[in-house]
């Protein structure tokens, strides 16, 4: 995927790439998007200086995670696009985007076949709306705090600590 216009309108930020094992269900769910699916998500801030958080609902008796609200982008939408709708869906919520903290290129492989996902990190500032858990979403919540079973924590403890310095 060229990065330069997002470079372009959020200026320099980091890409990171990760080797990314997994099943061939896995595999074939991200195949389903694409030859190179897009994927994104945001901290989303209250005036509070919170980010909101969802929790998937329990699937197979394993207990869902927090995460960011974010996800698959479908065809032809950008990033951008995918967060906002990401945050209505799950969240109930809309989002004004502020920043790309980070762009994470997966090589997403299963036995000798590898596909790119490319991963957008943004962060957002809460528009409208009063949070309310959206299809596939046990609970939604405003949080000082990075849970310790947050999808993909350590992506986000920077962009935390560097906004949560702030006066």
């Amino acid at each position: 995927m060229d990065l330069k216009p997002f470079r372009k309108t959020y200026g320099r930020v980091a890409v990171e790439h990760r080797d990314w094992p997994v099943e061939a269900e896995e595999f074939a769910r991200f195949a389903a998007r694409g030859a190179e699916p897009v994927g994104a998500a945001a901290l989303v801030w209250d005036r509070e200086g919170r980010v909101l958080l969802v929790r998937e609902k329990s699937v197979a008796g394993k207990e869902g995670a927090w995460a960011t609200p974010g996800g698959f982008a479908e065809p032809g939408e950008s990033p951008e696009a995918c967060v906002r709708r990401e945050a209505r869906e799950e969240a109930g919520v809309d989002v004004r985007i502020t920043g790309l903290t980070k762009v994470i290129v997966c090589h997403v492989a299963n036995g000798g076949r590898v596909l790119p996902f490319t991963f957008f990190q943004f962060e957002a500032e809460h528009a409208d709306g009063t949070p309310r858990p959206g299809e596939g979403i046990a609970d939604v919540a405003w949080s000082d705090r990075l849970p310790e079973d947050l999808h993909f924590r350590e992506d986000y403890v920077e962009v935390w600590r560097r906004r949560r310095a702030q006066p």
